[in-house]
């Protein structure tokens, strides 16, 4: 079997602080999409697809070295850490397909607060070409946002 490569298809270094980044056009040619956010200091992160809200169902669980917990949800608007982090990575698979939801797999952790991990599924059969990563803060000039597709 061959290894999955990764190409690097947009990237975003904040110049100025923002409360999402949207990235559209993404091109169909790839089976699966890697978003990677890395931020300064500590936030929630949320990742939307198609701009289509309270469609994901998810499930989540966390741990801070003291405090285990989880959560499952229904009608959300994406797949997020709700809790602090200032790493956050997604896998989005299948995005091009239209007979089937899109699985979304998530982790995140800032190493001094928590590690978070989640699943989720989009309820639409639609092509993704939009994504968008929301925060419970404010994004910061510096942080960073890349997309990538995976070449199977």
């Amino acid at each position: 079997m061959p290894t999955p490569t990764y190409d690097l298809i947009a990237s975003n270094v904040l110049g100025s602080s923002a409360s999402s980044v949207t990235f559209s056009s993404l091109p169909q040619t790839y089976r699966d999409l890697v978003i990677v956010v890395r931020k300064a200091t500590t936030t929630s992160f949320e990742l939307q697809l198609g701009g289509q809200p309270n469609t994901v169902s998810n499930v989540r669980m966390w741990g801070d070295g003291t405090n285990p917990g989880s959560q499952a949800a229904t009608n959300n608007s994406g797949v997020g850490t709700y809790y602090q982090a200032n790493l956050a990575i997604w896998q989005v698979f299948d995005y091009t397909t239209t007979d089937k939801h899109k699985p979304v797999l998530m982790r995140a952790n800032a190493a001094d607060v928590a590690v978070v991990a989640a699943a989720g599924r989009w309820g639409y059969t639609n092509a993704v070409s939009t994504i968008t990563i929301s925060t419970g803060g404010t994004f910061e000039s510096g942080d960073t946002f890349y997309v990538y597709g995976i070449v199977s």
